[in-house]
């Protein structure tokens, strides 16, 4: 009896201990996952915070110091947001999120599907577009209004860019194309004497133009036979050899070409040069703007918004 009462109590003894010891692994994992990361403004970030952050963010759950300065930097934003007093309208959340939904083209249930498959809820979604439409006021308010591109900023560029605003020379063509009904001799034969028939109205002065209209069956005949501008290398061989030896106005002699012949007409040549500066001003101030902006943006991340709060990462 003695011996039983020892046993059991050598069994309640290890039930304790074993017990104890699956508390203090709780507890610890619990006092990893509490860890205080960073503060901002005395607000503590965990590192459980940071790990789902980083999984919400799909960022393979790595949890370095990039992914801390992100979420840093969400809060900084947010505590802005909430100083300035910016506050998305329901109106404003709706049609973002039916611009969204309208690029997915999918219907009001499949895209509250596709939500609910990303682990959110409807009422997490919609906080979650409010809280983008916030920070996209605040850059507005903050960052677009101090940056400008002015004239002399665009001139500048396109000097120093002139080379990739260079013009090969190129050629303004009109074609005039007569398919053989057959591809067998008798049909090549109808074919070419129809283009030398056409070509003959051409050189006695009928407008190329009309002529295509009436007798062309390729591209651009509704268009008066043009086919717009080329470049060398852009057109077949054997077309490009024939417009290369005519001069602005003349009509070549009909070229095979598949299952018919066309008659080509060189309208003008445009010798190489660069694109006028009116005519790319418009996309050198975006590229000067969006460049700015970015380094506008970045400027005030790292400088302007830490400076006006205090964050401190522990090790």
């Amino acid at each position: 009896m003695i011996r039983g009462a020892a046993m059991r109590a050598r069994c309640g003894l290890g039930v304790a201990v074993g017990l104890a010891t699956m508390l203090g692994v709780v507890a610890a994992r619990a006092e990893v996952a509490n860890r205080i990361v960073a503060t901002v403004d005395g607000e503590p970030i965990t590192a459980h915070e940071l790990k789902q952050y980083a999984k919400e963010r799909d960022t393979g759950g790595a949890e370095g110091r990039q992914v801390l300065d992100a979420l840093i930097t969400d809060k900084l934003l947010e505590q802005e947001i909430k100083a300035l007093g910016i506050l998305a309208r329901d109106d404003e959340i709706d049609r973002y999120i039916h611009e969204v939904q309208a690029r997915t083209g999918m219907d009001d249930a499949r895209f509250k599907q596709a939500i609910a498959g990303q682990g959110m809820t409807w009422e997490q979604y919609r906080s979650k577009v409010k809280m983008e439409i916030e920070k996209a006021q605040l850059v507005n308010r903050e960052i677009r209004q101090h940056v400008n591109v002015s004239p002399e900023e665009i001139k500048r560029y396109y000097d120093t860019h002139l080379a990739d605003y260079e013009i090969a020379e190129q050629i303004r063509v009109r074609d005039i194309f007569i398919p053989a009904e057959s591809d067998d001799e008798e049909g090549l034969a109808r074919a070419r004497a129809k283009a030398e028939e056409v070509r003959a109205l051409a050189l006695a002065g009928r407008d190329f133009a009309t002529l295509a209209r009436q007798f062309s069956e390729g591209p651009g005949a509704d268009k008066g036979g043009e086919l717009g501008t080329f470049s060398r290398g852009e057109m077949e061989r054997e077309l490009e050899e024939a417009l290369l030896k005519l001069k602005p106005g003349e009509v070549s002699q009909p070229i095979r070409s598949g299952s018919g012949f066309h008659l080509l007409r060189l309208d003008q040549r445009i010798a190489s040069g660069h694109k006028p500066l009116d005519e790319v001003k418009e996309d050198i101030r975006d590229t000067l703007y969006n460049e700015a902006l970015e380094a506008r943006f970045q400027q005030w991340l790292s400088h302007d918004l830490r400076e006006r709060h205090h964050v401190e990462v522990l090790d």
